[in-house]
């Protein structure tokens, strides 16, 4: 659903891009200015930003974005037709092949060794397209007109045979990348891709025409930043679930009839010492997948470590307690399937394994919980409350689910 959500949200961004551009023409001459230079301000917002949270792959596609269409803008205009189809030509080679680059990149910050190597890759090449074109060498002209399938004949009016093919491959492996994995910012530079693309084989004097595609295309890569600086912020990645942070805006808005309840695993340093820390990873996801179905409209938030936080809003401790029961002993129940690898460590068992999984391992957790009464009138008494009520559980034998 995250997936088929994140795909909705980018295709109507496209749409309302592509809407937008058949407006330009009613946008007054004295706004035309404006909007000209809004890419660029875009531009810097996303890589300020992708600097302060160390996000380099935004910090990339932006300067990718900027580049080009600060060959549109600004160089363009000043060139011979000659120069103008080599420039085109040069972007649509230029931007394809270095968004596939950093659709595939894993994260490694600005400011290391990979960060910079990088950066300077994409600068290197920006500095010989200009030289190229500048000088109009004849070496790049041929290699920018060279038939890669005579047979075919693919043909077009301004761009040659292998701009059309890394625009071709260069959108079919971001769009492939990005359905695979559902990752959104994959999805923000297939559609910032597919804009450029289109903004660059726009005639260089539909100024606002390309001033908008490339706007929009900016303006993926932005929302892109500030739903990942959400998500660091208030999303625990293990989990899944909302984090501390979270659970404190949400605490906060709580009416006057509310339980809050604090569960952890038992005896986890033990499972995690007999199974492996990844191990105990996995127990954590499968814990945090069990919480989101919890019943009574229970709220679940990762509070710390191996303790969970669920809120139930608008319910008293005896309508919150058979939800809780049901949660304890549906985990109770379960054999969680652990995969095992090299980095893991081996079940003492004495018996020989023979596959890569641990099968029928057993967990439990131990649950308090408090409601908001004359004694706890705050949230934070309450949840005070919860984790007294939780080590009580603790002391009875654990599994167990205490008030």
């Amino acid at each position: 659903m995250r997936i088929l959500a994140n795909l909705l949200f980018h295709a109507l961004f496209f749409g309302l891009a592509l809407l937008a551009l058949q407006w330009t023409s009613l946008v007054p001459v004295r706004y035309a200015p404006v909007l000209e230079l809004l890419p660029y301000g875009l531009a810097a917002t996303s890589i300020l930003l992708a600097v302060r949270f160390n996000r380099s792959r935004i910090m990339y596609g932006a300067l990718l974005l900027v580049a080009a269409y600060g060959c549109l803008h600004v160089w363009a205009p000043g060139l011979n037709k000659i120069q103008i189809g080599l420039l085109v030509n040069a972007v649509m080679l230029f931007l394809p092949l270095n968004i596939v680059l950093i659709s595939i990149y894993t994260e490694r910050g600005i400011f290391t060794p990979a960060g910079t190597a990088r950066l300077l890759l994409i600068l290197i090449q920006m500095v010989g397209i200009a030289w190229a074109i500048h000088t109009s060498h004849p070496l790049f002209a041929q290699l920018i007109h060279q038939p890669l399938v005579p047979d075919l004949e693919i043909s077009h009016q301004l761009l040659g045979e292998p701009a059309l093919l890394a625009i071709t491959l260069g959108s079919a492996v971001t769009l492939t990348l990005y359905l695979a994995s559902g990752e959104p910012f994959r999805g923000a530079l297939t559609g910032a891709l597919l804009l450029g693309i289109y903004g660059a084989t726009l005639s260089t004097d539909q100024v606002l025409s390309i001033a908008v595609l490339y706007s929009f295309a900016q303006a993926f890569l932005l929302l892109t930043l500030v739903h990942e600086s959400y998500r660091m912020a208030f999303v625990d990645e293990l989990t899944g679930l909302k984090g501390r942070r979270a659970l404190n805006e949400s605490m906060n808005k709580l009416g006057s009839q509310f339980v809050i309840a604090m569960l952890d695993v038992d005896h986890f340093k033990k499972f995690n010492d007999r199974f492996g820390h990844d191990a105990g990873d996995d127990v954590l996801r499968l814990l945090g997948s069990k919480l989101k179905s919890v019943g009574g409209g229970g709220k679940p938030f990762r509070y710390g470590g191996e303790e969970f936080t669920l809120l139930f809003s608008g319910l008293d401790a005896a309508g919150a307690k058979p939800h809780l029961e049901a949660l304890r002993a549906a985990i109770a129940e379960k054999k969680f399937t652990l995969r095992r690898d090299g980095r893991r460590k081996k079940v003492k068992t004495g018996k020989k394994q023979g596959t890569n999984r641990t099968p029928g391992v057993k967990v439990t957790i131990s649950i308090g919980f408090a409601e908001r009464n004359d004694s706890n009138k705050t949230p934070e008494s309450v949840l005070k409350a919860a984790d007294k009520a939780l080590y009580r559980a603790k002391r009875k034998g654990r599994n167990q689910v205490s008030r």
